[in-house]
């Protein structure tokens, strides 16, 4: 069963699906009570964020569509608060990388 599984766990993710499972690993990174699930979490957000696909997110962000618009910006928002966490947790090179990632995105 988990042969059927582990290709999806890699492939491209829709922004929106990607965007959700991130804010739902920013929001449990957020509630952790130790620094390394934090991180775990953090990395996790990261992952989701990652899967959308350069080109998916070159569309979006030419895009003219106040919907295309509004999604971009909160893209850009959760790469920018993991990249505040991350420095928070003196992960401060990831947290620039999140800070570039952001301002891809708008």
């Amino acid at each position: 069963m988990s042969s059927r599984i582990t290709p999806w766990l890699r492939g491209a993710l829709k922004p929106q699906t990607a965007l959700d499972l991130a804010n739902g690993h920013l929001e449990n990174a957020r509630k952790a009570k130790s620094s390394e699930v934090a991180l775990t979490f953090c990395k996790d957000a990261e992952t989701a964020l990652a899967r959308i696909r350069k080109s998916v997110r070159e569309t979006f962000v030419s895009s003219s569509s106040d919907e295309d618009r509004v999604l971009c910006n909160e893209i850009a928002t959760t790469h920018f608060e993991l990249g505040k966490l991350l420095d928070g947790a003196g992960y401060h090179t990831k947290a620039q990388d999140s800070y570039k990632n952001e301002k891809q995105w708008r």
